[in-house]
Order: C-alpha cells, then sequence, then structure tokens
C-alpha cells in the first residue's frame, strides 16, 4: 500500500499531452409541466445552462484535478463554442495553447435538455469528417516538435475525425520513450496501432477481438488479442462492475471493483485511463498502475455526472476503503 501511496505522491506536476476530440457539453435544465399544442412532444421551461468540457476535454480535467500538469492538444472551430471551451479549460488549469482552429469546422457541442433527472433529448453540432490534410499536417509538425517535452500521452478517441490513421505511423517512435495510452473507438480500429496500451470496455472489446471480456478467462482471452491485433504492450481491459484486466504478454491480473455504490458511469473511463497512464509515467508496473486507477474507478461512479477524483480521495480510499466498508455494514 506504501507503495501505491509513494506514485500517487508523484502525480504532481507531470506534464500529459492529451490528444483528441475535445467538445464543449452543454445542459439546459428545467421542468416540464405540459405537452406542446404543436406536438405530442413535452415543452420544458428552462429554469438555467451550464457547460463544461466534455470529451478529451474531460480527460484533461481529471488530469488537472490530479495535480498534473494536462496539455490539450486537439481542434476546435472558429466559434463561440471554441472560444468558451478553450476558456473553461484554461481555467481549470490546462493549458490549451495548442489547441488548433481549422476554418469551416464547427467545435464538437453536445446540448442535453434535461428535465428534473431525466433527459429528454440531446441535440449535437458537429462534423465527424476526419480533419483535412492540411490540419493534419499541422498537427503532426507541432506533435513532433513538442512530444519530447512530456511525461506521458494519452490519446482521446471519440470518433470525431481528429484521430486519423497517420498518427499512427508516429506513435511507435513516441512510446520507445514515453507511455502512449489510447482510449479507442470502433469507428477506428482499423488503424490503430503501435501504442503502450488501450483501455476498451467490454462493448470495445467485443468489436475490436469477438470475444466478450465477461469471464477471467475470457478478458485474458481478449487481452492477448487485443496485445497481437494492435501491437500493444499490454492490454487494459476495463470490465464495468467486474473491475479491470490487465494482459500483459507473460502474465494477467483480475483487479476486482472497489465501488461501494454506483450512481452514473459517465466519464469513468476518462478517469481510468488518467490515473493509470500518470501512474505509468510515474514508475508504475502496469499491475500497480491498474490496482490506482480501478480504485479511482470506483469512486468516480460513486458521484453524480460527469466527475473527477483528487490524490486525496484515492489515497483515503487506499488507506481507509476498506475500514469504511466495515463500518458502514455494522451500521
Amino acid at each position: 500500500m506504501n507503495r501505491l501511496v509513494e506514485i500517487l505522491d508523484a502525480f504532481a506536476g507531470k506534464k500529459v499531452l492529451v490528444l483528441g476530440d475535445f467538445m464543449l457539453d452543454e445542459y439546459v435544465k428545467g421542468k416540464v409541466e405540459r405537452i406542446s399544442p404543436e406536438a405530442p412532444v413535452p415543452v420544458v421551461e428552462a429554469r438555467g445552462i451550464s457547460h463544461k468540457p466534455g470529451g478529451a476535454g474531460n480527460v484533461t480535467l481529471n488530469l488537472s484535478a490530479l495535480g498534473a500538469k494536462p496539455f490539450a492538444f486537439g481542434v476546435i472551430g472558429r466559434d463561440e463554442a471554441g472560444r468558451k471551451l478553450k476558456a473553461m479549460l484554461e481555467q481549470a488549469g490546462v493549458d490549451a495553447s495548442m489547441l488548433l482552429v481549422q476554418e469551416n469546422r464547427p467545435t464538437t457541442r453536445k446540448m442535453r435538455i434535461i428535465a428534473g433527472a431525466q433527459q429528454l433529448l440531446r441535440v449535437d453540432w458537429e462534423n465527424t469528417d476526419y480533419i483535412d490534410t492540411a490540419t493534419f499536417e499541422k498537427l503532426r509538425d507541432v506533435l513532433v516538435s513538442v512530444w519530447r517535452e512530456f511525461d506521458a500521452m494519452i490519446i482521446s478517441d471519440y470518433g470525431k475525425g481528429v484521430v486519423t490513421e497517420s498518427l499512427f505511423e508516429l506513435t511507435r517512435k513516441f512510446r520507445a520513450q514515453i507511455p502512449v495510452a489510447l482510449d479507442p473507438k470502433e469507428r477506428n480500429f482499423g488503424f490503430y496501432k503501435d501504442v503502450t496500451t488501450m483501455t476498451p470496455n467490454i462493448r470495445e472489446t467485443y468489436l475490436a477481438v469477438g470475444i466478450k471480456p465477461v469471464t477471467d478467462s475470457d478478458a485474458e482471452k481478449a487481452g492477448r488479442r487485443l496485445i497481437e491485433r494492435f501491437n500493444l504492450n499490454y492490454a487494459v481491459v476495463t470490465r464495468a462492475e467486474k473491475g479491470l484486466s490487465v494482459v500483459c504478454t507473460d502474465r494477467v491480473s483480475h483487479i476486482p471493483a472497489r465501488a461501494k455504490q454506483v450512481f452514473d458511469v459517465t466519464g469513468a473511463g476518462d478517469t481510468v485511463i488518467s490515473v493509470f497512464t500518470l501512474s505509468v509515467a510515474c514508475g508504475a508496473t502496469p499491475e500497480e498502475a491498474g490496482e490506482l486507477a480501478n480504485t479511482a474507478g470506483g469512486i468516480v461512479v460513486g458521484k453524480l455526472g460527469t466527475a473527477t477524483v483528487t490524490v486525496e480521495e484515492i489515497r483515503h480510499e487506499l488507506l481507509h476503503g476498506a475500514t469504511d466498508a466495515v463500518q458502514n455494514v455494522q451500521e
């Protein structure tokens, strides 16, 4: 346990480059008391609106909350959503200076209309085409010039077009020096390769290698196929209420879930990859990183909405989690 706490203490100041799909999440909240006379739909009487960085932006928020120094690297539009997203990232301690602006491409914006605790509708403004050649070349040139400055890299792929096949012509060189972790999207399974690890969930694992990792045995088989297909150093398979499995070429570790209560799994994958990657950047073994990531995931699913965790929360859970659970049962 002391070793895990030492790893946590080393998070502070680590520089992590987050490359991927940055988006703005918008929440319109209100109440419903009548049906529209124009169509059989509820009328939401809006009471407020809020915004939060989403997609890869949530990964950077997680890293910042953990004491690291995250850098946002992706593409936004020249629009109000892009300006708001960049400002919010900077307010959260994220370096957003490397976000590239592509003309005639909107910043991905997802508006959720909520009445009480019920989401009624989501409206997306986005262009999911892959970024054009000129924009990728700008991204590539910056990436090639700066990657050595970072302790780790996270590729956060939400299938919005920033993560392209050409990117993976570069990752073999990167991973020889720093950990490169990939949060995958099924759209792009055809061209992923040459990263340190990837963190697919149950559904993504099944779509990638045709094995549903429900049992420990199936998780191990799936992990080895992931390693082979995508040329990984090791695979991290997230298995919801069963925790996660860290599969290396010569060993496997199945780490049971630690969550006491599950309120909301939104954004849990962003927390897991953030903590796991930071841990490896601090010298943790894949198994140690898995323990810490699994603990953090158990904390975040106990919170409502897209949330983050802190080093202090993880440390408390590691040192006192079992004791707290016994006390709750006795009470």
